[in-house]
């Protein structure tokens, strides 16, 4: 193998939108890889003999032989994760000033569900060079880790802000962990007690945007992922975005996109076995993991 090729970070496995109940922990030795969690709910990390409590929209980064314990904060867990290989991992981790093995808040996070489809995408397809786009989008996540971990250091609510802004991250991390629901903004305010008006100036000053936007936007990259990876139908990847008209999504799809889905589909897809489920994984290059997923959830092995 060349120089080139074996200093290439690649995903070993990863997950987007992951729910388990609140009996489900996590606690095991090293993977053999590197593991990065963004939590979308409050969580609780151990760290030797200290329980760390973890609001939503934290993340963490454990190297390879680090012994790893975590679960839900009496919510369950919910997280999306990627096991990853790279002999520059913990270089790059140090040069974006990324801690390792402990947990680290985000002032947003929307990009990372966003960026763990896009190497799904990539690794599904199998398209030429798709190692070196997925070793990219990798160096792209801890780019982007630096400046989410910095602007939050910059914003350091106090009192009542500091509750609002953590009410607002969970409920973004949430919104774009469930896509196919008719979110409105009138439900999102509710959801943390907010009028309609004050929510959408608190998300503006927290996140940069709005959240029809940033909703819009995820919705969009989750449908050009489901059109290339998936043989579901036109009509049937509007339903899974949220889109309750299939003329309401073909219309915004083209003006965001530059073409119809169909045309995209046509363009871009590729005929392929993968089902689209809440938990789907990859395992490309799949690491075997020493524990067992309790009966009850019935899900694949992470």
């Amino acid at each position: 193998m060349s120089d080139s090729a074996s200093s290439l970070l690649s995903v070993a496995r990863l997950g987007v939108g992951w729910e388990h109940d609140e009996s489900f922990v996590i606690d095991r030795p090293g993977t053999g890889d590197y593991l990065f969690i963004h939590f979308t709910r409050p969580a609780l990390v151990t760290l030797g003999d200290e329980v760390i409590r973890c609001a939503a929209n934290t993340c963490i980064l454990y190297t390879p032989e680090h012994h790893q314990k975590y679960q839900g904060d009496g919510c369950g867990l919910s997280d999306n994760w990627i096991h990853f290989l790279g002999d520059s991992a913990e270089q790059l981790a140090e040069r974006h000033a990324i801690p390792l093995n402990r947990p680290f808040s985000l002032a947003q996070s929307g990009f990372v569900p966003l960026l763990i489809n896009e190497m799904r995408t990539e690794i599904h397809r199998k398209e030429p060079h798709y190692e070196q786009v997925v070793d990219l989008l990798l160096r792209q996540l801890f780019l982007l880790l630096q400046r989410h971990i910095e602007l939050s250091a910059q914003k350091r609510f106090t009192g009542r802000k500091a509750e609002l802004a953590a009410a607002c991250a969970e409920l973004q991390a949430r919104v774009l962990g469930t896509l196919d629901h008719p979110w409105t903004v009138q439900e999102m305010a509710r959801s943390v007690h907010l009028s309609r008006s004050r929510f959408m100036g608190l998300y503006r000053e927290f996140f940069g945007g709005s959240p029809v936007e940033d909703l819009i936007n995820a919705r969009i990259k989750h449908a050009q992922w489901l059109l290339c990876a998936t043989t579901l139908s036109v009509g049937q990847v509007a339903g899974e975005c949220g889109f309750r008209s299939l003329y309401h999504f073909s219309r915004i799809f083209k003006k965001r996109v530059g073409s119809s889905p169909s045309d995209f589909a046509t363009k871009f897809g590729k005929t392929t076995s993968l089902g689209r489920g809440p938990n789907q994984t990859i395992a490309d290059k799949g690491v075997a993991f020493p524990f067992v997923v309790p009966p009850a959830q019935a899900k694949p092995r992470r």
